[in-house]
């Protein structure tokens, strides 16, 4: 078993990290952030990792990373290999068709879900691409991916005692 690593925190340290926990917008940041409170507090990596719901290595790891270069150290560090090299004839096609009816290209299908772009973008432009490359892509053009809601506002509009026109 690995030593237990103490942090030991000025008041001044601790507010600069709950000021990064609180002003993050990435889940990550603020699972790592919340790591090192709660170790500055005197818990062990054992008795934070079932809190964060991480591994005793991975919050070991953080504290060590903080330990030695304070908040630049705690984000996760770039990912090594290859990045994901997408033709950009792929990534404009994605931009143009999901503001489409996907009648309009011959999808038969009311909405579009990540599959089903991702099989149109392989059919048209020969470039396969995973569903989660494209919930990414489409993550980074500010799209939300999420389960379909059915409407029925026609018929709503056409029987005024449905009880959601109440």
């Amino acid at each position: 078993m690995p030593a237990t690593i103490r942090l030991q925190m000025s008041n001044e340290e601790q507010a600069r990290v709950a000021c990064y926990y609180n002003e993050t917008d990435r889940a990550e940041a603020r699972t790592r952030a919340q790591m090192v409170l709660l170790a500055a507090e005197g818990r062990t990596a054992p008795h934070i990792a079932p809190l964060v719901r991480r591994s005793v290595d991975t919050v070991q790891r953080v504290l060590r990373r903080y330990q030695c270069a304070g908040l630049d150290g705690m984000p996760h560090r770039p990912r090594s290999g290859r990045p994901v090299a997408l033709p950009d004839a792929w990534q404009a096609e994605l931009l143009r068709v999901i503001e489409l009816d996907p009648h309009c290209v011959g999808v038969p299908s009311a909405v579009w879900t990540t599959r089903l772009l991702a099989a149109y973008l392989a059919r048209t432009t020969g470039h396969r691409a995973s569903i989660e490359t494209v919930r990414r892509r489409l993550h980074q053009a500010n799209y939300v991916c999420k389960r379909p809601t059915w409407t029925l506002r026609r018929k709503a509009a056409a029987q005024p005692e449905w009880a959601k026109n109440a």
